[in-house]
């Protein structure tokens, strides 16, 4: 990847007529016509990265159309609104101006948020066309972007570490998509959980973590679990010894961050079901929503809330940001083929969704077997299967649309 050649006026001219084609292969052929002194390779390079910025733009807007892509790079990048919300949560905890080393900087897109954010930002990256990409991403903002091993230069002039390490395999096998597998024991992360916790005790560090981290690796590390659009993110975690937990969400310029742990209430019965954001069920933040609906968890092992105060349930579903999907249960039968069949018979729907908690269940299998005729204008019917130990339950819902 020839990075100089496409940042170069040049090359942002092919990049730019490629970006005209939805079609890579139509855009090589019309390219090597119309640019034939340039050599073939680059011209698959510039087609390439016209084709990454379509993906990114379509994912987060045109806000990084300067920026030079990978394919991995953009994998492992952080969302923009994750960014700007961390690089704000860094200058309130370490003070406006504060000295941060992002120490696996990829592309830059952390870095690129807490220099916008004011912080004084300085970038490791250890492999060299990374770095040269993240040099030019970052250039307007002078953040110095160094070659090498995080875990081998020095760290004594920073206010706070900021580590993302990588959390995917590149010498496996692609997934069907392309994308690199994925590492889930944080000993095999790049740098490794050791020497994350090695480095957290000579600096301050805040680090981007799976959000399916065990809790044995957190122990006294703060840890904030990110929601995004809906989406479980990330976690954050913290080397500040509180051992904290919390979680935010965020659904375009909404934020909303629990303020607190404790033990749920259960309730088990109710004519509302709640399901709460993954973030929060992750953080066990689920006595808050408990509290907001007047209602309790199913039982002990399940995240899930019933409910049976409709106010109070019809802020929730309106509430921004969107903090739990909500249902009103029209049934509810043993986790059994044939009684759901015979209960979904006679309920008129589009669309079948089946949700489950602590169960194993093939839903194509079971949805093909339990499904009525399904009728176009009829509302979606949502089936929640959750594990019960006096024997498994399913609740037959419509769901609560915000108004």
């Amino acid at each position: 990847m020839d990075v100089d050649w496409l940042v170069s006026d040049v090359g942002q001219a092919v990049i730019s007529e490629a970006m005209k084609h939805s079609d890579s292969l139509e855009a090589v052929t019309t390219l090597r016509k119309q640019y034939p002194q340039i050599e073939s390779e680059l011209i698959s390079q510039a087609v390439t990265q016209a084709g990454l910025h379509s993906s990114l733009a379509s994912r987060w807007g045109d806000e990084f159309t300067d920026f030079v892509l990978t394919k991995d790079g953009i994998e492992q990048a952080t969302r923009p609104s994750v960014a700007k919300w961390r690089a704000k949560w860094i200058q309130e905890h370490f003070g406006t101006g504060a000295r941060v080393l992002d120490m696996t900087c990829g592309l830059g897109f952390d870095a690129l948020a807490m220099a916008q954010a004011g912080l004084q930002v300085s970038a490791i990256e250890r492999d060299p066309i990374t770095a040269a990409c993240a040099r030019h991403n970052l250039a307007r903002y002078s953040v110095s972007v160094t070659v090498g091993d995080c875990l081998e230069l020095p760290t004594s002039d920073c206010d706070v570490l900021f580590i993302d390490p990588m959390r995917r395999d590149p010498d496996a096998s692609r997934t069907l998509d392309g994308s690199q597998k994925r590492i889930f024991n944080p000993e095999l992360w790049s740098p490794n959980w050791s020497h994350i916790t090695e480095l957290a005790k000579r600096n301050q560090v805040v680090c981007k973590v799976a959000p399916g981290i065990d809790d044995k690796y957190l122990q006294e590390w703060e840890t904030i679990w990110l929601s995004a659009d809906g989406d479980v993110v990330e976690a954050m975690a913290v080397s500040n010894g509180t051992g904290n937990r919390s979680a935010l969400v965020l659904q375009g310029d909404e934020v909303w961050q629990s303020s607190s742990i404790a033990a749920a209430p259960i309730m088990a019965e109710g004519e509302y079901l709640i399901v709460p954001d993954g973030a929060i069920t992750r953080a066990g933040a689920l006595a808050e929503i408990c509290e907001l609906v007047g209602g309790g968890l199913v039982n002990e092992h399940i995240g899930w809330i019933v409910s049976d105060d409709s106010d109070l349930v019809g802020q929730l579903a309106n509430k921004r940001p969107k903090l739990a999907d909500v249902f009103q249960i029209v049934a509810k039968v043993k986790a059994d083929e044939k009684a759901i069949a015979r209960t979904v018979k006679v309920l008129p729907a589009s669309a079948i969704t089946i949700m489950t908690r602590g169960i194993q269940v093939d839903v194509p299998k079971l949805r093909k077997r339990i499904a009525p005729s399904l009728i176009s204008n009829a509302p979606e019917l949502i089936i929640g299967l959750y594990r019960q130990d006096g024997g498994n339950q399913a609740l037959i819902c419509r769901r609560i649309k915000p108004t």
